[in-house]
């Protein structure tokens, strides 16, 4: 099932994501909440409603083979992210593009953000590890856990696994510049978003807003409005440091996207579902994943082969060869890989015949 308005939440994200990396310091920090927080926890926290609903109803479906949900859940999950992924490292390691051409073997394992706790660069390929780690984890966690506890289950293993991990990691004197890129610091919005699908889920069927009516609403709408306001001041007033913002700012901002993703879902209207509505948002959140993967590279590739550029130069540059790049790989690269993941949809287990229906009764039907 795809939602319209949730391609327009993706192309939300990554305008965030390039708004931290060409838009300047000033202008990331007139961006409320941070531009690079909003644009990668959004990531985060979608990540994990979509995986979430996806693994609960399949997980949840007795007429589908276990193994089967299985296999295809990564096979899936493969044939969506490997295709661009590797085919964009190779790219930067044949145009021998620093730090990437000479630590390759650390990107294609998943382990960027390993990488980077080890006290090197920080790339982008970092918060894809993250989801990849998740996503070998998650379905365990979804399959073995009865889904009267789930919830406090998803608690456990997110958000206050989270925690105890950032205290952990500050009581043994481990810096938080270290632990930033690593999964468990990175649990907490992705948790958010699997509580919201855990919430969606009715009768084995997800992406039931039923709920969110009345005052439910109403009283969410408050709740987001607060959070909204405290992870803005905290932005303000302490930036990127600060305890508070180490501890908690994941949950404010996951809050505040848990409202973008529910209303995005049912669909925003007036202005804001114009906007959602629009052909050519929501196409740039189709191709997100892509600029995501290039937007920060191709500026190096510009000076790499054309030398030194004015800001003012390549920046837009970039921005238009990125999307140029990304539009060409979608089309004739990324969707030829997608078009295979319904051959991959987990089989229906056979059917036993009624009883007293023998296989004589069936030939001589």
């Amino acid at each position: 099932m795809r939602i319209s308005q949730l391609d327009a939440v993706r192309a939300l994200a990554i305008g965030a994501v390039i708004v931290e990396h060409y838009g300047g310091r000033e202008l990331n920090r007139l961006f409320p909440m941070g531009a690079g927080s909003v644009g990668v926890g959004l990531f985060f926290c979608l990540s994990g409603f979509l995986i979430t609903s996806s693994l609960l109803t399949e997980f949840s479906d007795k007429s589908l083979d276990r193994r089967q949900v299985w296999l295809s859940f990564y096979v899936r999950r493969l044939l969506r992210l490997a295709p661009a992924y590797y085919g964009w490292i190779l790219v930067l390691v044949l145009l021998g593009i620093e730090p990437v051409a000479s630590s390759w073997p650390w990107h294609a394992a998943y382990l960027s953000n390993v990488w980077h706790s080890l006290g090197n660069p920080m790339l982008d390929f970092w918060s894809l590890a993250v989801e990849e780690q998740f996503y070998v984890l998650w379905p365990f966690v979804i399959a073995f856990t009865p889904r009267r506890v789930l919830p406090l289950a998803i608690i456990a293993t997110t958000i206050v696994g989270s925690l105890a991990f950032k205290a952990a990691a500050a009581a043994a004197g481990i810096s938080s510049d270290a632990i930033q890129t690593l999964l468990f610091s990175n649990m907490t919005e992705l948790g958010f978003g699997g509580l919201l699908a855990v919430s969606c889920l009715r009768r084995g069927k997800a992406f039931d807003f039923s709920w969110y009516v009345g005052s439910t609403r109403r009283w969410f709408n408050v709740v987001a409005l607060i959070a909204l306001l405290n992870a803005t001041v905290a932005w303000y007033l302490v930036h990127t440091k600060g305890a508070y913002r180490y501890y908690f700012n994941d949950m404010t901002c996951a809050v505040v996207f848990v409202w973008i993703i529910i209303n995005a879902s049912i669909g925003f209207r007036g202005v804001i579902g114009r906007i959602f509505d629009n052909p050519a948002i929501q196409y740039i959140g189709r191709i997100s994943y892509g600029l995501y993967l290039t937007h920060n590279f191709v500026p190096d590739i510009i000076v790499k082969y054309f030398g030194e550029q004015p800001k003012i130069v390549l920046g837009p540059a970039s921005l238009a060869l990125s999307l140029i790049i990304c539009a060409l790989s979608w089309k004739f690269y990324e969707q030829p890989f997608l078009k295979l993941k319904d051959r991959f949809r987990p089989r229906r287990r056979p059917t036993a015949p009624p009883v007293g229906l023998t296989a004589e009764s069936q030939t001589s039907a």
